[in-house]
């Protein structure tokens, strides 16, 4: 019997796949104008004619939107990996730099919820992994003000600033050997 592995409908990818292909020289603008290109991604993707929880919606679709960029961008970063049974969202640029220098490695944490208990005792956990709290970055539909760096994807929208401070955060820490290009 032959199986067939058929990818799951997914409409946040989906969603985001179609933005992307509506934005012309959107991988060239990664580079030079990522502040306007995320708000531009942002203006034209209308998030909340999806289904389900918006909150949830919101910082999935920032989530999907993050690992792109980070892909185009050539920043070095690990997904969706679970250290001392501790779940991170994206780690950059690695668990194995965070072993060894934790103090040169950013946590990217989306909740995907608005329940601020929940929230806080996810961050207490990822605070064991990660001892740098301002190391860790909140990427939320809007803020609670929690004692974190936050950025709001609606509200001041922030989040369109994030690919500009990886990018100054990475200068000068140690990389993995296999970095290509810096940008």
């Amino acid at each position: 019997m032959i199986f067939q592995i058929m990818d799951e409908p997914n409409p946040i990818k989906d969603l985001l796949y179609k933005t992307l292909d509506s934005i012309p020289n959107n991988i060239k603008r990664i580079s030079d104008d990522s502040k306007s290109l995320i708000k531009e991604i942002f203006t034209n993707s209308n998030i909340d004619s999806l289904e389900g929880d918006k909150t949830e919606n919101y910082e999935k679709f920032a989530e999907s939107l993050m690992h792109y960029l980070l892909t185009n961008a050539l920043i070095p970063s690990q997904r969706k990996i679970a250290p001392a049974e501790t779940e991170l969202d994206v780690v950059i640029p690695d668990i194995r730099t965070m072993r060894t220098s934790s103090r040169d490695v950013i946590i990217l944490v989306f909740p995907k919820t608005d329940n601020k208990k929940s929230i806080e005792n996810r961050l207490e956990k990822i605070n064991i992994v990660q001892p740098n709290k301002e190391n860790i970055w909140l990427i939320q539909k809007s803020s609670f003000d929690l004692p974190y760096k936050t950025y709001e994807i609606v509200g001041n929208g922030s989040f369109a600033n994030i690919l500009d401070d990886i990018k100054n955060f990475m200068i000068g820490k140690t990389q993995s050997k296999f970095k290509i290009f810096k940008v």
